[in-house]
Order: C-alpha cells, then sequence, then structure tokens
C-alpha cells in the first residue's frame, strides 16, 4: 500500500488550494463594457468610400439611412439617441469678459474706430 504518513482529505486540499491563490479579476461595469464597445473603431463604406468610424458613429449613420428610407422604427431609435445626447451635454455655456487693462484698451479702441 502506500508508504510514508498518512494524510487526511483536508490536510491534501490545504495544500492544492494554497498553491491556487489568485487575486480575483476585476469585473468590468456595464458602463464601461458599454462605453469600451462603443468607441472601438469599425469600417464602413460611405458613398463608395472606405472609412474608420466609431462604432456609435456608424449605428447612428446607418439609422439615418434607414430613417432617410422612410423606416419609421429607425428614425424613433435615431430621436432617442438624440435625446440621450441631449441629456448628457452640457448646454449652460457661458461667455464671461474679465475686465482688466487689456480689455478696457481694446474696447476704447473699437469705440474710437466707429467714431471715424
Amino acid at each position: 500500500m502506500a508508504s510514508g504518513p498518512i494524510k487526511s482529505a483536508a490536510t491534501r486540499g490545504a495544500r492544492r488550494a494554497k498553491g491556487r491563490r489568485r487575486r480575483p479579476a476585476r469585473r468590468e461595469s456595464t458602463l464601461e463594457i458599454m462605453d469600451r464597445l462603443l468607441t472601438r473603431r469599425v469600417s464602413i463604406s460611405l458613398s463608395g468610400q472606405a472609412r474608420r468610424v466609431s462604432v456609435s458613429e456608424a449605428i447612428v449613420l446607418q439609422l439615418m439611412q434607414k430613417a432617410m428610407s422612410g423606416n419609421a422604427r429607425a428614425c424613433r431609435a435615431l430621436f432617442k439617441y438624440q435625446e440621450f445626447a441631449n441629456s448628457r451635454s452640457d448646454k449652460s455655456k457661458e461667455l464671461r469678459f474679465v475686465e482688466s487693462d487689456y480689455t478696457r484698451a481694446v474696447a476704447s479702441s473699437s469705440s474710437r474706430s466707429d467714431d471715424a
């Protein structure tokens, strides 16, 4: 039979598990997966010419083509994409001019040239 000391199953299992310890891989979130897939670049044919665009751009171009041919479902999907893009964009842009010696000089030179 077996020579040497008899080892229990618990001891053998513990030794085996110790050698296989690995850090579990970090799982991507759904948002990360979607971002990775939609920003990947693909080749498409546009007006007979090959072009490389992002997957999201290819989807929108395909929907536009179908919507223009009268496909109501594609038109609704395109509007949904547009609503989503509008909700994600920052529309509250503000342009401010900081008053300084430079801006006062530009303003005064501009008003003098208007008088002439």
